[in-house]
């Protein structure tokens, strides 16, 4: 791959849904299916510093396990997710399937998968997985950036995606938010003081950030169906 909103409920200066308002140093992406990006809010000033991808890095352990026959489909329940399925598993971002998943499919298994997926900033190190599955579950000490976040849902949302064939639908599937009024594929990510949600809709890919504890994510939904005109269902 190329390297190519009740706003606020707790941030400063944010007021009403409609009126497009967002918190202080939240940063969101958007690109049509067919057009440019451009910046909704924040500074482009963000775009490459490296940060950590949090929890939308299950996204490509998903993937590698898709791929690898570790996983058949979205909804038979995963070792370790109490009773939930792979959809359910990444949209809740529950943590021991993930870190369970890492560990089957090794460090240089998944580290090439990282590094194909195009999300990760750089070369992979060896020995990123040295803390094992459950450092893994949020991407260790790999790194990413705005632009390679949003790249990967713009890929997404165009089928350019390094993932192909029937893994790929299968991992599409998983991404869909099922309860919502409006058909969205998206990943958050909440872990090291960086807030996620990347994904896109019929119309456009939509990626939101800002930094903050994880008690401020219901901020980053939000905002990001509030692109949609919509309010998240679940939070």
């Amino acid at each position: 791959m190329k390297v190519w909103v009740v706003l606020g409920l707790m941030g400063v200066g944010s007021i009403g849904f409609g009126e497009e308002k967002y918190p202080n140093g939240m940063t969101i992406l958007e690109t049509p299916i067919s057009g440019e990006m451009h910046l909704v809010t924040g500074s482009m000033d963000e775009m490459d510093v490296a940060r950590g991808p949090a929890s939308t890095f299950k996204v490509v352990i998903a993937w590698a396990a898709l791929d690898r026959g570790l996983i058949q489909d979205t909804e038979t329940p995963l070792e370790g997710a109490e009773g939930l399925g792979l959809r359910q598993s990444l949209q809740k971002s529950i943590n021991p399937p993930f870190a369970l998943l890492a560990e089957k499919l090794g460090e240089e298994v998944l580290g090439e998968y990282a590094e194909r997926s195009g999300l990760i900033e750089g070369k992979i190190p060896k020995g990123w997985m040295r803390g094992g599955g459950q450092e893994a579950a949020h991407a260790a000490d790999l790194k990413t950036t705005l632009r390679r976040e949003h790249s990967m849902a713009v890929a997404w949302m165009r089928g350019t995606a390094p993932w192909n064939g029937l893994a790929a639908k299968k991992l599409q599937d998983a991404l869909i938010w099922k309860e919502e009024k409006i058909l969205l594929r998206a990943k958050t990510g909440s872990y090291g003081g960086c807030l996620w949600m990347t994904g896109y809709g019929p119309d456009k890919a939509v990626t939101v950030f800002m930094e903050g504890t994880v008690s401020r994510r219901p901020e980053i939904l939000k905002a990001f169906f509030g692109r949609w005109g919509i309010e998240p269902a679940t939070l």
